[in-house]
């Protein structure tokens, strides 16, 4: 087990990381090229967008890993109704495009969601290509190809945006990976192609499936109603603000939790009864997670203004508050994200299902009473709050129900990293005024440089850089 986890979050580290270093370039440059009310456009097509893609995969990525007794035939036959499926998302995305236009009265959303329907049948058929690379641990050829696809996508995305195609380029470079995996996985994965559509394989994924399907709906509606809402009621250019400032903020889960989150799974699946094993992985992974999660939240919500400003210019001003309100929510976010792997692994997707429920109506709630302040610092305040009570109500279920340990045994592991986060807090409070300088870079470079020292230092004191050393060795 330590072999596969050193090798898979190592490839997934490179993949994760030329991710986030490719849509950071594209995002800089497409900011400044573009207007706040072109990303607003197209973050409410993402919004639908990323429901499809939902609907796409039907749950069944996870239903396949779990599954150890699956042939190579029975992967044939899956892949085969992810072409049917495939083509009726296409169309029926097509036509939700009409709908959308009437809706925020904008014809242009027409095209643009045909466009972007492109996305929607390349995720159906990565669907089962995806997920025989995962419970292979192909760790390697998943990471390389998402590697190529975005290097792709970006020299396509800032390419017609140099040419003057506005809003098109940013649809572009989310449609150009999309096709790009496409090819990788049928070129890496060898799928025993059949004319068959036997419901056996179907049959034995469906339970598995089903419950995660319905989970990830559920965390997708509690993820973008704000958006669907701030798009209709608030506008699309006050939208571009809310939407750049969530993009930021999940930068973090990118940099850090989904290098461990998709390589939980596929390992710790094998250890589903040997609850000691999956404890013992969680703690650990948690415990590293939190050390860098409170200091990253502080940091972010104390210095968002110098953030926005060079990441993306003056023009984005509007941004700032709402992603310093926000920030304060990053180390819920980043310590949420892997409990659904832990539950997976012990095959408990009714359990996730359930826990998503309760998380869905609390994140639901604190929406619509955003919305309904017609303020959007409000919404961000309320957003906050809700990731923040829903770490706390996940991992209760978790502690309770899937490791069977009492939830203080939790927190007494994060008491320490949550000491650490207020002292970086502190110390970023008063050393703030002395490196407020001209230049956004060095002022930024200089403070990073001084939180980073004061977390070295506190690790050292508190004795938690034995524990970070034992994360790294084990």
């Amino acid at each position: 087990m330590k072999n596969d986890f050193k090798v898979g979050i190592f490839f997934t580290a490179i993949g994760q990381y030329s991710n986030i270093l490719i849509q950071f370039m594209v995002t800089v440059v497409l900011s400044r090229l573009l207007t706040p009310e072109d990303f607003g456009v197209v973050a409410i097509i993402q919004v639908f967008l990323v429901l499809f893609q939902i609907l796409a995969t039907a749950g069944m990525g996870p239903a396949i890993i779990q599954n150890k007794k699956l042939t190579d035939i029975d992967y044939g036959v899956l892949v085969n109704y992810s072409g049917v499926l495939s083509i009726i998302l296409g169309l029926v995305f097509g036509i939700v495009g009409v709908i959308v236009s009437h809706i925020y009265d904008n014809p242009e959303f027409v095209a643009l969601f045909w466009w972007m329907d492109v996305v929607v049948v390349a995720e159906c058929l990565n669907t089962v290509p995806n997920a025989i690379l995962s419970k292979e641990k192909n760790f390697k050829a998943l990471n390389i190809r998402l590697v190529i696809a975005n290097v792709f996508g970006a020299i396509f995305g800032i390419g017609t945006a140099l040419l003057g195609m506005g809003v098109y380029a940013l649809i572009i470079s989310v449609a150009i990976p999309a096709i790009v995996t496409l090819i990788c996985n049928f070129i890496i994965v060898r799928i025993k192609w059949t004319t068959s559509f036997s419901l056996a394989p179907l049959k034995a994924v469906f339970g598995f499936a089903k419950n995660q399907f319905i989970s990830t709906i559920l965390n997708y509606f509690s993820r973008n109603l704000d958006n669907m809402l701030v798009g209709k009621y608030f506008g699309p250019d006050i939208l571009g603000y809310y939407s750049k400032s969530y993009q930021l903020l999940v930068l973090p889960n990118m940099a850090i939790s989904q290098i461990v989150a998709p390589v939980l799974q596929p390992i710790l699946s094998h250890y589903e009864e040997d609850i000691s094993v999956i404890k013992d992985a969680y703690f650990k992974i948690i415990n590293f997670l939190a050390v860098l999660a409170f200091p990253i939240s502080f940091f972010m919500c104390l210095n968002a203004d110098k953030i926005i400003y060079f990441l993306f210019g003056k023009q984005w001003q509007g941004a700032i508050l709402p992603l310093s309100i926000l920030s304060l929510s990053i180390w819920a976010q980043l310590l949420s994200n892997i409990y659904g792997n832990i539950m997976q692994s012990r095959n408990q997707s009714k359990l996730l299902m359930r826990t998503v429920l309760i998380q869905t109506v609390i994140t639901i709630l604190s929406i619509i009473l955003g919305v309904l302040s017609q303020d959007i610092l409000k919404l961000s305040m309320l957003v906050a709050f809700a990731y923040s009570i829903n770490f706390f109500v996940a991992n209760y279920i978790l502690m309770k129900y899937t490791l069977k340990d009492k939830f203080r045994n939790l927190l007494k592991i994060l008491l320490k990293p949550f000491l650490g986060g207020i002292v970086s807090a502190i110390i970023i409070v008063i050393s703030n005024p002395f490196t407020d300088f001209d230049s956004y870079f060095i002022c930024l470079l200089s403070r990073g440089a001084i939180w980073l020292a004061v977390i070295f230092v506190y690790l050292i004191v508190t004795g938690e850089i034995k524990s970070i050393k034992s994360f790294f060795g084990k």
